[in-house]
């Protein structure tokens, strides 16, 4: 055999082209990407000046290939072999009638016909855990202006306090990447100091950077003690850079970014999943080839996205947002959940069984009223007994049965206390089910649960929780109310609970700019009753508790774009009614009719609304030919930009108490935000100076036309703090 044969393994070059670039099939449905990619290779070989033999095999383990790989691995054989030049497995002369065929083969699969390089990845990985080359690695990457990062994290256990690193890829050069595994000297520690010595004079670059803050923390959070600013100094400073939140702002439409997504739509380039990859096999024990290959790509696909994603950040007018709110936001929202709060299982177990013993009243007094036992829980049952059997009025019966959906049941819960009793039994199930007996599978050794608080979830901007959704702690019911008892601060310390007053309508009354609703927050307390009072033509004194709560129901309503029909809903009144209300509402704050007015037609025109701080909302449905989803998509330009803005207000009160708090020295901490609400466990020596910057830095995050208010409390559980 020559020394200058080529030899290639024609399996392993066809998965790796089918999963490095763009999928694509034939007429006949068939995937032809790993064989276009593979002949596209090939190619390239033979043009090389050292190409005189070449050899191709297809003899390597094919146990873990896809069908479809499978599929174009059979057909490349049949094309090699019937070529009559020459065979697999045997050495041939690279000749002109050779890459003649190469060439013929390549157009024959290309969708356009024409032989176009694909992108995919062209990197070269260096894999080392000498301790020597990583510190020249690092003091390479320290001369350069942007290197991205990636921690493989083992996550087997869902549990905060349990996730380790595995190892960390570099990239400073899209030609080269660096993968250094943790082993002997080269510890998690280790690394993360390096990262955080990086941070002084490289912008670091990396996918949902909140999961690396477990490692290390960069210089702009370790050495910044102010609160918002809203500056550019991240064009002249380095800042962290997470191509996940880059990605997710520009289209917040998707809530479901992952690193192959990123690859794919900014790059072009196909990475394969990492399901794909590794299977069910835990990170910890995938073979280190094959994670090393991975983790290469990964931070090759976040040096190379980046300057993409910040230059579309930049044209839409959102950098600011994105490095002056979301990326400190990111290491805020790691602080709270490496905190986590304390929750008690004695006192779960007793909410428990607290539940379990109204629950089983009600079910008796359901049966008795029903007649006979069934189950409760069975659309299907609960509707046949309660309009077959007891005849209570239904809305038309569909092939599934009666709707028994909550909306449904409220209509008719009033009158008939059996549905009362069924609405009450279905919300103390769920908490039974949710909370009295989920939550205690989620406290972790410490005695704590340590939420997940997620930045990319929502379109408008607002923060959720997951694993458990503490944002979704009951409030409307005082038993509902009650799971709040079991969340309790450590030893000398009280809870300190802080909530935006009203926040939606202070922002709808500056954005508006109506001088009535203005002044209403200027001249008192209650906005309801002073609404109540304007719109009913009654003196304020004299305004009813009914007004109140109708007053009440259309001002939220008018911030969520509320129909006239959904306003009768919530009333219980007719539709005309509905109407009158409305239509008195807006003669007496106009402004607030122009202001809706104008933020549908500007979001028509642009395709997306817009916060006070530029966040972007695209609004597809407007240019939908359903005109459901039309005044769905109005609803959503009404109330975006004033969720949106409420989401960013809080964002910066979140930056200003957390740095307020560092630069004080002060032990308390910031460890739960749920919508309009704040909630800092706080040392009993610092309880009053703690309160005073919450209310202080919430109170100051915006200025707004009218004052935004904050009421704070507290207590030595998270109910009596509330």
């Amino acid at each position: 055999m020559s020394d200058t044969t080529l030899i290639i393994d024609g399996n392993k070059l066809i998965r790796d082209a089918f999963y490095a670039i763009p999928d694509f099939t034939n007429a006949d449905g068939n995937h032809i990407s790993g064989i276009y990619g593979a002949f596209y290779r090939i190619k390239e070989l033979l043009s090389g000046p050292n190409a005189l033999a070449f050899k191709i095999t297809f003899e390597s383990e094919t146990g873990t290939f896809s069908g479809d790989v499978l599929w174009q691995i059979a057909r490349a054989k049949e094309l090699i072999d019937g070529s009559g030049i020459f065979k697999t497995g045997e050495e041939v002369r690279v000749t002109d009638e050779l890459k003649s065929f190469v060439d013929n083969t390549l157009l024959s699969f290309s969708p356009s016909g024409e032989v176009k390089e694909t992108p995919r990845f062209k990197h070269r990985l260096v894999v080392t855990s000498d301790l020597n080359e990583v510190e020249d690695i690092f003091t390479r990457a320290s001369e350069c202006k942007r290197v991205s990062y990636y921690f493989a994290i083992d996550k087997e256990s869902k549990a905060f306090l349990s996730k380790k690193a595995i190892g960390l890829s570099l990239c400073f050069d899209e030609e080269i990447s660096y993968y250094i595994p943790v082993v002997n000297f080269i510890t998690s520690d280790y690394l993360g100091r390096k990262l955080s010595d990086l941070s002084k004079t490289s912008s670091l670059v990396t996918f949902d950077i909140k999961e690396s803050f477990l490692f290390y923390t960069p210089c702009e959070i370790s050495d910044r003690e102010n609160g918002y600013e809203d500056d550019d100094k991240f064009s002249s400073s380095p800042r962290c850079f997470d191509v996940l939140i880059g990605a997710y702002l520009s289209n917040p439409l998707k809530n479901d970014y992952e690193i192959w997504d990123i690859s794919k739509e900014y790059l072009g380039i196909t990475l394969q999943k990492t399901s794909d990859i590794f299977g069910k096999t835990p990170i910890s024990e995938v073979d280190e080839a094959i994670l090393s290959d991975y983790m290469g790509k990964v931070a090759v696909v976040c040096y190379m996205a980046s300057p993409l994603i910040l230059n579309k950040l930049s044209k839409a007018g959102m950098e600011r947002l994105f490095y002056n709110i979301e990326m400190p936001l990111a290491y805020i929202l790691f602080a709270m959940e490496k905190e986590g709060i304390i929750a008690k299982k004695d006192a779960l177990k007793d909410y428990g069984d607290k539940l379990g013993v109204r629950i089983a009243e009600l079910e008796k007094t359901i049966y008795e009223a029903a007649g006979c036992e069934f189950n409760i829980n069975s659309p299907k049952q609960l509707g046949e007994i309660l309009f077959e059997k007891l005849g209570l009025p239904a809305e038309k019966k569909t092939k599934s049965g009666y709707s028994t959906a909550a909306d449904v049941l409220e209509k008719l819960a009033p009158d008939h206390k059996i549905v009362a009793d069924v609405l009450e039994y279905r919300g103390l199930a769920k908490l039974k089910s949710t909370y009295a007996d989920g939550l205690a599978a989620f406290i972790e050794s410490d005695g704590r649960i340590h939420t997940s608080f997620n930045q990319t979830i929502t379109a408008t901007g607002r923060i959720s929780s997951t694993e458990p959704n503490l944002q979704n702690i009951p409030m409307r019911t005082e038993l509902g109310r009650l799971i709040r008892k079991v969340f309790v601060p450590k030893e000398s310390c009280v809870f300190a609970d802080a909530d935006y007053s009203q926040i939606e309508l202070r922002i709808l009354a500056h954005m508006s700019e109506d001088q009535g609703l203005i002044s209403a927050y200027h001249e008192g307390d209650d906005i309801h009753r002073i609404t109540a009072s304007k719109v009913f033509h009654v003196p304020f004194e004299e305004v009813t508790p009914l007004q109140r709560r109708n007053a009440k129901a259309v001002n939220f309503g008018i911030v969520y774009g509320m129909s006239n029909y959904g306003l009768s809903q919530d009333l219980s009144i007719s539709v005309s009614e509905a109407k009158e209300y409305m239509s008195k509402y807006f003669d007496t704050y106009p402004g607030v009719k122009v202001y809706q007015d104008r933020v549908i037609q500007e979001a028509k025109n642009k395709g997306y609304s817009e916060t006070l701080f530029g966040r972007r909302r695209p609004i597809p449905e407007l240019k939908a030919s359903n005109f459901m989803m039309r005044q769905f998509g109005e609803r959503v330009a009404m109330n975006a930009p004033i969720q949106g803005t409420a989401a960013d207000i809080m964002k910066i009160a979140m930056i200003n108490v957390f740095f307020k708090l560092k630069s004080k020295k002060l032990r308390s901490r910031l460890i739960l935000q749920i919508h309009d609400e704040l909630v800092i466990e706080t040392y009993l020596e610092e309880e009053n100076e703690v309160k005073e910057i919450l209310a202080k830095e919430m109170e100051k995050a915006a200025d707004l036309s009218v004052p935004l208010e904050v009421d704070c409390h507290t207590g030595s559980d998270w109910y009596e703090a509330k």
